[in-house]
Protein backbone atom coordinates (compact mmCIF):
# COMPACT_ATOMS: atom_id res chain seq x y z
CA UNK A 1 0.00 0.00 0.00
CA UNK A 2 1.23 3.55 -0.84
CA UNK A 3 1.72 6.07 1.91
CA UNK A 4 -0.11 9.35 1.51
CA UNK A 5 0.70 12.69 3.06
CA UNK A 6 -2.19 12.39 5.48
CA UNK A 7 -0.78 9.33 7.26
CA UNK A 8 1.56 10.09 10.18
CA UNK A 9 5.14 8.76 10.13
CA UNK A 10 5.17 5.33 11.63
CA UNK A 11 8.28 5.72 13.83
CA UNK A 12 8.16 9.41 14.81
CA UNK A 13 5.79 10.55 17.47
CA UNK A 14 5.09 14.28 17.82
CA UNK A 15 7.45 14.41 20.80
CA UNK A 16 10.30 12.74 18.91
CA UNK A 17 9.66 14.92 15.90
CA UNK A 18 9.94 18.07 18.04
CA UNK A 19 13.17 16.72 19.58
CA UNK A 20 14.63 16.04 16.11
CA UNK A 21 13.70 19.54 14.95
CA UNK A 22 15.39 20.99 18.04
CA UNK A 23 18.54 18.96 17.30
CA UNK A 24 18.58 20.24 13.72
CA UNK A 25 18.17 23.81 14.98
CA UNK A 26 21.10 23.29 17.43
CA UNK A 27 23.26 22.03 14.56
CA UNK A 28 22.35 25.05 12.49
CA UNK A 29 23.26 27.36 15.36
CA UNK A 30 26.58 25.54 15.83
CA UNK A 31 27.38 25.81 12.11
CA UNK A 32 26.45 29.50 12.08
CA UNK A 33 28.72 30.15 15.08
CA UNK A 34 31.62 28.37 13.35
CA UNK A 35 31.04 30.38 10.18
CA UNK A 36 30.97 33.58 12.23
CA UNK A 37 34.23 32.61 13.95
CA UNK A 38 35.89 31.94 10.55
CA UNK A 39 34.56 35.25 9.20
CA UNK A 40 36.02 37.11 12.19
CA UNK A 41 39.39 35.45 11.60
CA UNK A 42 39.27 36.46 7.92
CA UNK A 43 38.39 40.02 8.94
CA UNK A 44 41.33 40.18 11.37
CA UNK A 45 43.72 38.87 8.72
CA UNK A 46 42.40 41.39 6.19
CA UNK A 47 42.91 44.19 8.70
CA UNK A 48 46.48 43.04 9.40
CA UNK A 49 47.21 42.89 5.68
CA UNK A 50 45.76 46.37 5.15
CA UNK A 51 47.93 47.69 7.97
CA UNK A 52 51.02 46.12 6.39
CA UNK A 53 50.11 47.64 3.03
CA UNK A 54 49.65 51.09 4.57
CA UNK A 55 53.05 50.83 6.27
CA UNK A 56 54.70 49.73 3.04
CA UNK A 57 53.05 52.55 1.09
CA UNK A 58 54.16 55.06 3.70
CA UNK A 59 57.75 53.80 3.56
CA UNK A 60 57.70 53.96 -0.25
CA UNK A 61 56.34 57.52 -0.14
CA UNK A 62 59.06 58.56 2.32
CA UNK A 63 61.78 56.99 0.16
CA UNK A 64 60.38 58.70 -2.94
CA UNK A 65 60.28 62.08 -1.17
CA UNK A 66 63.82 61.58 0.12
CA UNK A 67 65.09 60.70 -3.37
CA UNK A 68 63.27 63.67 -4.88
CA UNK A 69 64.70 66.00 -2.25
CA UNK A 70 68.21 64.65 -2.82
CA UNK A 71 67.82 65.05 -6.59
CA UNK A 72 66.61 68.62 -6.24
CA UNK A 73 69.40 69.48 -3.80
CA UNK A 74 72.15 68.16 -6.07
CA UNK A 75 73.54 70.69 -8.58
CA UNK A 76 72.36 70.17 -12.15
CA UNK A 77 74.83 68.32 -14.37
CA UNK A 78 76.15 70.12 -17.39
CA UNK A 79 75.77 67.60 -20.19
CA UNK A 80 74.82 68.01 -23.81
CA UNK A 81 71.95 65.56 -23.36
CA UNK A 82 70.36 67.69 -20.64
CA UNK A 83 68.03 70.62 -20.96
CA UNK A 84 69.26 73.50 -23.06
CA UNK A 85 69.55 76.92 -21.53
CA UNK A 86 67.54 79.73 -23.07
CA UNK A 87 69.59 82.05 -25.23
CA UNK A 88 67.16 84.92 -25.25
CA UNK A 89 67.16 87.12 -28.40
CA UNK A 90 70.09 85.22 -29.98
CA UNK A 91 67.81 82.18 -30.38
CA UNK A 92 65.93 83.66 -33.35
CA UNK A 93 69.13 84.54 -35.15
CA UNK A 94 70.48 80.98 -34.81
CA UNK A 95 67.30 79.29 -36.09
CA UNK A 96 68.54 78.96 -39.72
CA UNK A 97 71.84 77.55 -38.45
CA UNK A 98 69.94 75.00 -36.39
CA UNK A 99 67.96 73.96 -39.48
CA UNK A 100 71.18 73.47 -41.44
CA UNK A 101 72.66 71.43 -38.62
CA UNK A 102 69.56 69.21 -38.48
CA UNK A 103 69.70 68.68 -42.26
CA UNK A 104 73.38 67.66 -42.01
CA UNK A 105 72.51 65.21 -39.23
CA UNK A 106 69.77 63.65 -41.37
CA UNK A 107 72.16 63.25 -44.29
CA UNK A 108 74.78 61.75 -42.02
CA UNK A 109 72.27 59.21 -40.59
CA UNK A 110 71.45 57.92 -44.03
CA UNK A 111 67.74 57.53 -43.26
CA UNK A 112 68.07 55.94 -39.82
CA UNK A 113 65.86 58.61 -38.30
CA UNK A 114 62.98 57.72 -40.64
CA UNK A 115 62.12 54.48 -38.84
CA UNK A 116 64.94 52.35 -40.31
CA UNK A 117 67.45 51.78 -37.52
CA UNK A 118 69.91 50.01 -39.82
CA UNK A 119 69.96 52.97 -42.25
CA UNK A 120 68.44 51.01 -45.12
CA UNK A 121 65.92 52.51 -47.49
CA UNK A 122 62.28 51.30 -47.39
CA UNK A 123 61.49 48.39 -49.67
CA UNK A 124 59.01 49.22 -52.46
CA UNK A 125 57.51 46.80 -54.98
Amino acid sequence: MKKTGSEPLSSATPFERARLLADVAKQRVRIAKEELKRARKRLKEAKREAKRARKQASAARKAWKKARKAHRASPPRESSAGKRKGRGPALKASAPAAKRKAARRRRKDGGASKGHPDGSAPVTQ
